[in-house]
């Protein structure tokens, strides 16, 4: 089994520009669009690193990389999605602190959980 670290690499950095491009498109396009491009790029970001792994391994990962490589990608999607959604939090309550005292009041809402869960 080959090092997957660079493949987990690849694919962090891929989401983040992805996400920066899909979010400059988002605010620009119509809202019924827009939604699409919150799931692009995560796919986008795992073709083209699953790609990549085809090209220089010159075969299909094996049952052993292909579980690793698909508890890894889901990881770092959940902790780079949690890690922004607090990291925007504090960001914006820096000039005003009542932003964040509204976050943790809808920590408490139910729909509100389960938005950012299907996000």
């Amino acid at each position: 089994m080959v090092s997957l670290n660079k493949y987990f690499l690849w694919f962090f950095l891929l989401c983040l520009v992805l996400t920066m491009i899909a979010g400059i498109l988002a605010a620009i396009l119509p809202n019924e669009i827009a939604g699409v491009f919150t799931a692009l790029p995560y796919l986008l970001a795992m073709i083209i690193v699953l790609y990549r792994f085809l090209k220089q391994q010159h075969r299909a990962p094996t049952d052993q990389e292909r579980r690793s490589l698909t508890l890894g990608f889901t990881l770092i999607f959940w902790s780079y999605n949690i890690l922004g959604v607090f990291a925007g939090v504090w960001f914006f309550s820096r000039n005003d602190p009542e932003i964040w005292q509204s976050f943790i009041a809808y920590m408490q809402n139910i729909r509100f959980l389960s938005t950012i869960l299907i996000m």
